[in-house]
Parts: structure tokens; C-alpha cells; sequence
């Protein structure tokens, strides 16, 4: 037996024993499973995220002097980037951090693992105002979508000429993709951003608050 398939049956026996011997139901197990599950990954995940979070206080930090490296050498790409290159690492900076990249692949396979279990479960079973979690739902769909907006939002750092490019196109393709799957796979959406958002809002209030101490330095 695989790992993946090892990794499908733990879930399938994790909302199983959640939704029939806790007696929650499909509906409420899947928000329960989705907890366990993004609690279970956090030390991955907060890693991760604060990592990115403090390269992204770096690169805006660095703003002013990319836009005058910019300008300063508008006819010349390539010197462009090698100095560039250098400021990136005067300030202990990579075009790619491996880590939080090696953070990202470790949970991808797991959550996935939830929507392959989660695509074909529901059938005939009711939460809520939704009739059938296994049909799609328009409303749940918008929530999928708007959840999806909220956890974009929470971001404090996303640059203001792109902030509403990246809030609406992530949302809109939820929305459509929640549109086309069962009602159960937007609930498990659904709670997956709202956990992610309040991760996202816990760790900035960290950031900033050891900003403010002088304990971190950016």
C-alpha cells in the first residue's frame, strides 16, 4: 500500500469517526477535519508564512532603491539586474527563498489529500440550507469566493497597485471552481480561508509587535 494511499484512508477513517461516532455530521466534520488538519500542519505552514512575511517587509523596504537602480540604468537591463543582484544580497535577500518554497511542496500533497477524499462524498446529505453536499451551491460558492477575498485582504503587505488585481482574480476563480464541484469541497474551501486569514492576521500582529520592541529588525 502507498503512502497516498495510506494518507486517503486516515482521512477517510479521521471524517468518518468525526462525522458517525462524534455524531457532528458530514458538514461540521468537514469543518472539524479542515482544523485538525491546517492545526496539524502549522508548524510547517507559520514557518513558512513568516519567512515569506518578513521577505515582504525587506523587498518594500527596498522599493526606493530599486526604482532609482531603475531609473538610473532605464537603458541598461542588464547592469540593472546585476545591481540589483547586489542589493538582494547586501540585505540577505534570494529571488527565491527555498525554504518557505520546501514548506509550500511538504503540504501540498496533504491538502490535496483532502480534496481527493472530500470530491466524491456527500451524496443525499444535507447541511445547513444546502440540500445535497454532493451538488454545488450558488451560495456557498459566493462564500468560497469571499473568503477567498478576505484572506487576500488580511494581507497588509500586498503592494496597493496590485492589491485589487490579486483580491479579484483568485476570488472570482474560486467562485467559478465551486461552481463546478460538490458542496462539501466549499465548505472544506471555505474554512481552509477563513483558518488562513486568521493565521495571516495573527502573524503580522507578531511581526509588527517585535518590530515595535526592537527584537526583529527588518
Amino acid at each position: 500500500m502507498s503512502l497516498w494511499t495510506m494518507w486517503l484512508d486516515a482521512l477517510r477513517s479521521l471524517l468518518n469517526g468525526l462525522s458517525s461516532e462524534a455524531s457532528l455530521g458530514l458538514g461540521l466534520a468537514v469543518i472539524a477535519g479542515t482544523i485538525l488538519l491546517r492545526a496539524a500542519l502549522l508548524p510547517i505552514s507559520w514557518s513558512s508564512a513568516y519567512r515569506s512575511c518578513l521577505r515582504q517587509k525587506k523587498t518594500m523596504k527596498l522599493q526606493p532603491e530599486l526604482q532609482r537602480l531603475k531609473d538610473q540604468h532605464a537603458d541598461k537591463p542588464d547592469v540593472y539586474m546585476q545591481e540589483m543582484m547586489a542589493l538582494y544580497r547586501k540585505h540577505n535577500l534570494t529571488f527565491v527563498d527555498g525554504k518557505s518554497l520546501l514548506g509550500t511542496l511538504v503540504q501540498m500533497p496533504l491538502l490535496l489529500g483532502m480534496f481527493h477524499v472530500l470530491r466524491n462524498m456527500g451524496d443525499g446529505v444535507r447541511f445547513l440550507w444546502v440540500p445535497n453536499l454532493l451538488k454545488p451551491d450558488t451560495l456557498l460558492a459566493l462564500i468560497a469566493g469571499a473568503t477567498t477575498a478576505l484572506m487576500i485582504m488580511v494581507n497588509p503587505d500586498i503592494p496597493e497597485q496590485m492589491r485589487l488585481f490579486m483580491i479579484m482574480v483568485p476570488s472570482i476563480i474560486a467562485i467559478i471552481a465551486a461552481l463546478n464541484f460538490c458542496s462539501v469541497l466549499s465548505i472544506y474551501w471555505v474554512t481552509s480561508n477563513c483558518f488562513s486569514a486568521a493565521q495571516t492576521m495573527v502573524l503580522h500582529f507578531v511581526v509588527e509587535r517585535r518590530l515595535r520592541a526592537g527584537s526583529l529588525r527588518i
